[in-house]
């Protein structure tokens, strides 16, 4: 069943190995035609997608997508150590190592 339609192969992949690294089964289709957009007329529903292999894991799938997609709204962070603009999904500083103070390191 589909389970998660993604603007980009690169996003359908995160979220395939996302589920995957949880021990739900999935794959990535229609990825491969990507590249074809602008040049043959495609539409929303030939964007690539995840589809989940066991239907019994579909309420833990989507829970793990609405888990991710809040983690794609949170904001960027400034590190107090050195100035350096982090992506949110990031809690230590790529350039100095410092930890981001407002996460909770303990979970």
């Amino acid at each position: 069943m589909k389970i998660f339609s993604a603007g980009n192969p690169v996003e359908a992949h995160i979220v395939c190995e996302l589920l995957k690294s949880h021990r739900i089964e999935a794959k990535v289709h229609s990825g491969e035609i990507f590249s074809l957009k602008g040049e043959v007329p495609l539409t929303s529903d030939t964007d690539p997608y995840v589809w989940l292999l066991d239907e019994q894991d579909e309420e833990r799938a989507k829970q793990l997508i609405r888990d991710y997609e809040k983690e794609e709204l949170r904001p960027n962070w400034d590190c107090q150590q050195c100035g350096e603009s982090i992506e949110a999904q990031f809690a230590v500083c790529w350039n100095c190592g410092q930890a981001n103070p407002s996460q909770d390191q303990t979970a």
